[in-house]
């Protein structure tokens, strides 16, 4: 007896959770019939502020704001009886009136976790027009390329896309008046990154079931503020590579043991090299800049290291016959090696720059 009274208790329990959860869900979930399909999304994005941008994780964190517009002949009202031409809800009494109408349930693809701040705001107009509005302050993953380090302007992509209806359903529009709405801010937290434009793209992607889902892919054009890397970057960079002044220019027993000296500036160039991947992962791997004149200065350093040794030996060509020849062969190479250094130093650095 005890046996069924508890399973008599299970099943009503059961029941209960259904007839009470599932109509909530379904009401939100299912396309309204008087809407015909596909149904038309007018999308906007907002990008209000980029508060970190961290090249190792491929980690973005900012407060982003997508609007979706769209008709639902379900929702129209009389507005002479109800006193209004629309009806608005904001925070929590948004989120309870959407478990009670259908939405596109359009969200970021690449949204990392649960945001730190969500906010929800929803109009609802006489004509059955409704706008929903969704602000999140959240972290998003994304791809970058380093092969232009420091000197790089990356396009951070945030696609934007349906969860629960393929493009036979919904399909998202944007507009004049979708990128009028549209907006990157003007100056960032993130003080290292220049803002520059936003760009809309629409990619039509299959899923599981093969039915094809439309995305919106919102592009932020972020250009990397580049002198704040002076002294990160470039001050211990040609640190290091100062050696070699000591190496042609220093009277000979001004300077310690030369070989010694250079090999260190080589260790301290590739320990360069290791932290800057470190840092940014990618800019060592890549043909970038600093890479470019990492390798470089390897070069420059041996070459300095060389030029040195061989003006110094008693083997220097023509040194018997001409006693001052080594003399003006250093007076030469003093110039002409660092200046040839400095010359491809600043090509590459405008060539990244056009």
């Amino acid at each position: 007896m005890g046996r069924v009274w508890l399973r008599a208790v299970w099943i009503a329990s059961l029941l209960l959770g259904l007839l009470s959860g599932a109509p909530a869900v379904a009401a939100g979930a299912e396309l309204p019939q008087s809407i015909p399909l596909p149904v038309r999304v007018h999308l906007a994005v907002r990008v209000l502020d980029v508060s970190a941008v961290d090249e190792t994780s491929g980690v973005i964190s900012a407060v982003v704001e997508i609007t979706q517009r769209w008709n639902d002949p379900s929702l129209r009202f009389d507005p002479v009886r109800e006193g209004k031409g629309r009806k608005d809800f904001a925070e929590a009494e948004a989120e309870q009136k959407l478990q009670a109408i259908w939405t596109p349930a359009a969200g970021f693809k690449n949204l990392i976790n649960d945001a730190r701040a969500d906010a929800t705001f929803l109009s609802i107009f006489a004509n059955g027009d409704v706008t929903l509005i969704r602000r999140l302050d959240a972290d998003f993953r994304t791809t970058m390329e380093l092969s232009a380090f420091p000197f790089d302007t990356q396009r951070l992509v945030f696609p934007v896309a349906s969860e629960a209806h393929a493009s036979d359903e919904v399909i998202f529009i944007v507009d004049d008046r979708d990128r009028e709405l549209s907006s990157l801010a003007r100056s960032l937290t993130e003080s290292d990154w220049t803002p520059r434009r936003l760009e809309f793209s629409l990619e039509q992607v299959y899923g599981w079931n093969s039915k094809p889902f439309m995305h919106v892919n919102t592009t932020v054009v972020l250009s990397r503020a580049w002198p704040r890397y002076v002294l990160r970057i470039f001050v211990p960079l040609f640190a290091v590579l100062s050696i070699s002044l000591f190496v042609l220019w220093a009277p000979r027993g001004f300077v310690g043991d030369i070989p010694d000296i250079t090999y260190a500036a080589l260790l301290a160039l590739a320990a360069l090299g290791f932290t800057f991947e470190a840092n940014y992962p990618g800019s060592m791997s890549v043909n970038s800049p600093v890479a470019f004149m990492i390798s470089l200065g390897y070069l420059y350093l041996i070459l300095a290291l060389t030029a040195d040794m061989v003006l110094e030996s008693d083997r220097f060509p023509g040194k018997a016959a001409y006693p001052h020849l080594p003399e003006e062969a250093r007076r030469t190479i003093r110039y002409v090696l660092p200046g040839i250094f400095l010359v491809v130093s600043a090509a590459t650095i405008f060539r990244a720059l056009a």
